[in-house]
């Protein structure tokens, strides 16, 4: 052994200098190799294990005209009512039948409160700490969007459809709502695997109880071009283990695509608007 290494050593010191050099960066590129591998191989790992954090949030996609986004899984969806049968005359065809005002079961129904815009609502019920007992109250979640403003070219409405969301809001709950006092949410709030984005977020608590207890409302907005939606929480303010949905409601976030409907190219079919 002590004789080849002071083999080694004489072969060394016999070589050139440029060789020596080669010999050592090949050395440090292969150290470097490793290196970037485990790095990799890291980034991998955590790139998987935040899929699966994120999956394990949330259900599948929902989609409207202009929405494409996933919904936290704890939260299940209104549905909106169908359509009235239009009864049939005397000689089998439908009889015009007089316009009449339906109920969109969709809407708030624990305040006088209609919301513009509706495309989407969603419940569940969570266990809150009331009066030295825990209850169970529900949670709400509402997507809405100037989609069909836009549609039947109210130009003028649908540039407004933020300010009257903050308005309707506003008359509601007895809040003063001005976007400029608003601030900027960035999701995914830790790093993330996806496009960031913005959204102008506020969030108050009424005066007025809802079902008896103190509510956090959540208000987050957003644009595309001439697209504007908001994102609306109810949350009891001392639900227990409030953290674990407001980490279904900021991957949901995460997933929230606003964009103009696709048209004629081949895209996936979208759900019409159920709006009334």
């Amino acid at each position: 052994m002590k004789n080849s290494f002071l083999s080694c050593l004489l072969l060394k010191r016999n070589m050139s200098l440029p060789v020596l050099l080669c010999l050592n960066l090949a050395i440090l590129c292969s150290g470097c190799g490793a290196e970037t591998y485990e790095q990799r191989l890291n980034e991998t790992e955590q790139y998987f294990s935040y899929l699966h954090e994120r999956n394990q949030a949330l259900a599948g996609t929902w989609s409207a005209p202009s929405i494409h986004f996933r919904p936290p899984l704890d939260f299940q969806e209104i549905s909106a009512a169908a359509p009235a049968a239009v009864p049939a005359g005397e000689n089998g065809e439908a009889e015009p039948a007089e316009p009449t005002q339906t109920i969109d079961p969709r809407q708030p129904d624990f305040a006088d409160l209609k919301l513009p815009g509706l495309e989407g609502a969603w419940r569940t019920e969570v266990p809150v700490d009331l009066e030295n007992e825990t209850v169970d109250r529900p949670a709400y979640l509402y997507v809405l969007c100037n989609y069909s403003l836009l549609q039947n070219e109210e130009q003028e409405a649908a540039g407004n459809f933020i300010n009257e969301v903050n308005n309707q809001l506003s008359i509601t709950f007895n809040e003063s709502l001005n976007t400029k006092d608003f601030v900027t949410k960035r999701f995914p709030r830790k790093r993330g695997y996806i496009k960031s984005k913005d959204f102008t977020f506020k969030q108050f608590t009424p005066k007025m109880p809802i079902d008896g207890a103190p509510y956090v409302i959540q208000i987050y907005l957003i644009e595309s071009g001439e697209y504007q939606a908001a994102i609306l929480t109810f949350i009891p303010e001392n639900m227990v283990r409030k953290s674990k949905l407001q980490e279904q409601i900021d991957f949901s976030l995460e997933t929230f695509e606003l964009q103009p409907p696709q048209r004629g190219n081949g895209g996936g079919e979208s759900r019409p608007s159920t709006q009334f």
